[in-house]
């Protein structure tokens, strides 16, 4: 598989960029930086559409069935990755199967202390 001018860019900077830069940082905040860098992308006009259409065009053929949901494919971003629905628009982009929201409790909660990641 070879990969296109954009996608190997896009490797670049991940590789050259952003990974030194979060490993700099505690694993908590390098998350909250990443999304919210995703969420700034996919706010960039056709970044969404593009990297949606990616994410269409691996997936094809791998939609699967389970309790008679179907889903476009197998994998999933399981709960606590997103506690608070803040990157659902932003995660749809990546070309996950599912996204589960949560864990959802009545009353906000503070969560265990730091490091949590």
């Amino acid at each position: 598989m070879t990969l296109g001018g954009s996608s190997k860019y896009l490797c670049v900077v991940y590789q050259k960029v952003l990974k030194p830069l979060f490993f700099l940082m505690s694993p908590e905040r390098a998350h909250y930086l990443a999304m919210d860098l995703l969420v700034f992308a996919s706010r960039i006009p056709g970044v969404s559409w593009w990297m949606k259409r990616r994410a269409v065009r691996r997936n094809k053929g791998r939609e699967v069935t389970v309790a008679g949901l179907t889903f476009p494919n197998p994998v999933g971003l399981a709960a606590g990755f997103d506690k608070d629905a803040r990157w659902l628009t932003a995660l749809e982009m990546l070309g996950f199967g599912f996204v589960e929201i949560g864990t959802l409790t009545p009353r906000a909660q503070s969560g265990n202390p730091q490091p949590r990641l």
